[in-house]
């Protein structure tokens, strides 16, 4: 143990370099693998609170496609879960843990995957969490390597306890993001909210504050809703969709007003992503536009009832209640231009008054 002594700062600073520079986090935990004779590191997060990674150093990547269809934060699927969940269990979780686990398993599905990887071994710790999501830290040990022994566990503790000041440090980093990027919608005037990789909001301007004061906008467990059922399933699919599919813009969701125009129109946008970024950043942003026409809306219209751009644009601007005199002056066309346009916009919705379009449009993404 001495000499791990030695090399404590060593230790302190690759971990710190790890929290300020995340692509460092791998060459982390490929060093504490080889300093505690294991095949591989593994750093992991699940839960609520901690959308789930698993970062292995030195293995097949098709294990992260195999782990994806096993829900690994079941204690009787996953024996290092259960392990972890045991009365009594020390900081440091190890092999004799996992025997004691594996009796209560009811099917074999980590066995396997544990089998064809050749990981049954090794020892873990948890370096933040709670009841329901967990970050943790872990050597995955093959045949070869053989079970741990008492000093290795050592040696992975005292890593552990610079791991574990790294991850605090990043999400502290992260975090900071909320505060900086709210600051600068503040200054943009502009209603919205910062979500995590949750989809929880972690940041709310001062406008997107007074707007939950006088909407339906409501935010519940931490999640953005509404006073209605359907617009609250609306807005969940476009967050899970703008984490999910960042490549792909979310459909907007409209909040009709009580005489079923749009009274509000909800965009959600994702924000860049670092690799080895861990979940505390934030990944998106919702942005809260009163009674104004959206590019994105314009296209949803489009895809769902093959109308031109023109058209598109009428019809939102006839749901914000613009009158036709103001549309047919904002789009520099005549009345009975607009008149014609109209007509074809009934003919393509299946309208045949004004109301029905404004209602359909309203309700468009519920």
């Amino acid at each position: 143990m001495a000499s791990l002594a030695m090399k404590n700062d060593a230790w302190a600073d690759m971990f710190l370099s790890a929290a300020l520079e995340p692509h460092l986090w791998g060459d982390a935990i490929q060093a504490m693998a080889r300093a505690t004779g294991s095949r591989h590191g593994q750093m992991i997060g699940f839960g609520p609170g901690a959308t789930s990674f698993n970062w292995i150093s030195d293995i097949d990547e098709s294990i992260v496609r195999r782990t994806a269809s096993i829900d690994q934060n079941a204690p009787d699927l996953n024996f290092r879960v259960a392990a972890d969940r045991l009365p009594g269990r020390p900081d440091i979780v190890h092999e004799a843990h996992y025997d004691i686990a594996r009796k209560g398993l009811r099917a074999d599905d980590y066995l396997d995957l544990c089998s064809d990887f050749d990981i049954f071994d090794g020892c873990q710790t948890k370096l933040v969490g709670d009841s329901t999501s967990m970050i943790g830290l872990a050597l995955l040990r093959d045949s070869k390597d053989g079970r741990t022994l008492e000093e290795e566990r050592d040696i992975f503790a005292a890593i552990a306890g610079h791991a574990r000041m790294a991850v605090r440090l990043q999400r502290a980093v992260e975090q900071q993001g909320f505060a900086l990027l709210s600051g600068t919608f503040e200054s943009m005037d502009r209603a919205c909210w910062l979500l995590d990789a949750t989809g929880r909001i972690g940041g709310t301007t001062p406008r997107a504050e007074a707007l939950l004061s006088s909407s339906r906008i409501r935010i519940v467990d931490g999640w953005l809703a509404s006073d209605r059922t359907d617009e609250s399933r609306a807005m969940l699919r476009s967050v899970r969709s703008v984490l999910e599919r960042p490549d792909q813009p979310a459909d907007p969701v409209p909040l009709a007003d009580e005489d079923g125009g749009v009274a509000i129109m909800l965009e959600f946008h994702p924000l860049p992503v670092r690799l080895w970024s861990l979940p505390f950043a934030p990944r998106a942003i919702a942005i809260a536009r009163v009674g104004a026409p959206t590019d994105r809306h314009v296209q949803l219209l489009m895809r769902s009832f093959r109308l031109t751009p023109a058209e598109a644009d009428i019809a939102i601007r006839l749901a914000s209640g613009q009158t036709r005199p103001e549309i047919a002056a904002a789009r520099g066309v005549s009345v009975e231009t607009l008149k014609v346009q109209l007509r074809s916009v009934y003919e393509k919705t299946g309208c045949n008054r004004e109301s029905q379009l404004v209602r359909l449009i309203g309700l468009l993404s519920h």
